[in-house]
């Protein structure tokens, strides 16, 4: 046994082993740190969709509670005057129920809550007493409202959205309303149920006190959410993403926001096992990328070591041979076995180099946008994170392609990639070599730019939007961009308000009509 263990650790093995060995570890630690790096952006992006998504929802719910609120009121303006006009009541009552599908049922009442008017007319509430909470709710406050969640005298989950009817006179005669029903089909749920249900996604909408007013399970509208674990920070927060276990134990990717008439929280989230389910893909391609050049380093190493174990085993042969007059010449023509233990540490400081630029390029994908080639949210993160630490002082430009979404739907996601690839390529021209051009959502970019004043941005923001406009994009034509501009200056303010800030320019400028630059406050 003692022999063939001498045998066989031999010099060039034991450093082919050491070689191999140390590849190995830099491979497997190099694949690890980039399935890492790689899962984050995954799961970053994910929550930055559903938030997105979610807010999207909230606006646009907003925007259907105060056209339905508008409709109450421009009703009750015209029946100041003809609350004794019962066929007139009825008419009204009709035309608010069928002309959209807003409401489910609509009641006029007089200043008592007795029933003066109702639609559909199968109701029976005519000339009753009103009784429900919402009902109670508008004769008490004699203003435009709307109710909480609660159950109807025939079992039914409902919104109550009234108006009062003044006369001329401004005396208080009564209140028009709509309801809405949370189980039956009307545009808010059709609104809602928009979302395109795939690998497990989908949404709900819940009140302050956690209860169910939207779900893809209706047997769960109207009960309270419970076993789970991210919902509190939810309704407390009100907009923002988080990853959370759901009620059925599912680690899920959520994004929310708040609708602000009601309070109601509109959650979007995701399985975490489906969101990742891309990384598979990811990793295979970097393995099928690396693993040939591992394999080449592999081969290099077990020739140099060969080539490393010859003299020494040329002295070893002459160590038997000491008796021999001329083994003096013979070991001096040998090179030094020192020389040749300072090439084995080349040799393997050469491999793990090889490795090295490899790690250094899958980094270098990790923080670039792959279909723009400008940088991605983690490589600005850092860079700005830098500027602050170093105290230098930047401004951003927050670009937003003006409907977008329409550029996609009319021409295409083939000519919508492209627009965007030339979008960066116009924001470069705008670049120094310190100043970084990254994509940061769909349609979405930033342009950072080191030691400029926020005036001086604003003016660089004013010369890119006119170039956009300006600027003629293969098969889409003309497209224009709206702008937000902020800067930070020596810890005037903290990073997180300053984009904050730009944020809320950005957002100005859309609200301002788009196609415009506005500088953040």
């Amino acid at each position: 046994m003692g022999t063939l263990k001498y045998n066989f650790l031999k010099l060039n093995r034991l450093i082919l082993l050491l070689a191999l060995t140390a590849t190995i570890l830099t491979f497997v630690n190099s694949f690890y740190s980039n399935y890492e790096v790689q899962k984050e952006q995954l799961i970053t992006q994910r929550i930055s969709v559903n938030q997105a998504y979610a807010h999207k929802l909230a606006d646009t719910t907003e925007v259907f509670l105060n056209l339905s609120r508008q409709q109450l009121a421009y009703s009750a303006n015209g029946l100041g005057t003809k609350m004794q006009d019962k066929t007139f009541l009825a008419r009204e009552a009709n035309r608010l129920k069928y002309q959209t599908d807003s409401f489910n049922s609509v009641v006029i009442s007089n200043a008592t809550g007795m029933t003066q008017a109702a639609s559909p007319e199968t109701l029976g509430l005519v000339g009753k007493q009103l009784k429900s909470a919402g009902s109670r709710e508008a004769l008490e406050e004699k203003r435009s409202l709307i109710s909480k969640p609660y159950i109807s005298t025939i079992n039914n989950l409902l919104v109550f959205i009234s108006t009062p009817i003044f006369s001329p006179e401004h005396d208080y005669l009564g209140f028009v309303g709509g309801t809405i029903y949370l189980k039956k089909p009307n545009i808010l749920r059709e609104i809602l149920g928009e979302h395109f249900y795939r690998n497990g996604s989908y949404i709900y909408v819940v009140d302050k006190r956690k209860k169910i007013l939207y779900h893809p399970d209706q047997d769960r509208i109207g009960t309270i959410a419970k076993n789970n674990t991210g919902l509190d920070e939810i309704i407390a927060q009100k907009e923002g993403g988080v990853s959370l276990r759901n009620s059925r134990g599912i680690d899920m990717l959520a994004g929310y926001a708040t609708i602000p008439s009601t309070d109601w929280t509109i959650v979007t989230q995701s399985p975490l096992e489906s969101s990742l389910l891309p990384l598979t893909g990811i990793m295979e391609k970097v393995i099928l990328k690396t693993l040939p050049m591992t394999l080449a380093v592999f081969v290099f190493i077990w020739l140099f070591a060969r080539a490393i174990s010859h003299p020494l085993r040329q002295l070893a042969d002459k160590a038997k041979t000491l008796d021999n007059p001329a083994v003096s010449d013979e070991i001096e023509r040998i090179n030094s076995w020192y020389v040749e233990s300072s090439s084995l540490k080349k040799a393997i400081l050469s491999g793990v180099k090889l490795l090295q630029v490899q790690i250094g390029q899958l980094r270098l994908d990790a923080d670039t946008d792959p279909l723009t080639g400008a940088k991605n949210r983690r490589a600005l993160q850092y860079r700005l994170e830098e500027l602050v630490a170093q105290g230098t002082q930047f401004s951003l430009l927050s670009v937003d392609i003006d409907y977008f979404k329409k550029v996609n739907d009319t021409f295409g996601h083939h000519a919508g990639d492209e627009v965007l690839k030339q979008q960066v390529d116009i924001m470069n021209r705008f670049s120094r070599a310190q100043d970084m051009v990254a994509r940061t959502g769909g349609e979405e970019f930033v342009l950072l730019l080191t030691e400029v004043s926020q005036e001086d941005a604003f003016a660089v923001a004013e010369r890119l939007r006119e170039t956009v406009s300006n600027e003629v994009f293969e098969e889409v034509g003309h497209i224009t961009v709206s702008i937000g501009v902020g800067s930070w200056l020596n810890n005037a303010r903290p990073l997180k308000k300053v984009l904050l800030s730009v944020d809320e320019a950005l957002y100005g400028a859309k609200a301002n009509g788009r196609n415009c630059c506005v500088m953040g406050k």
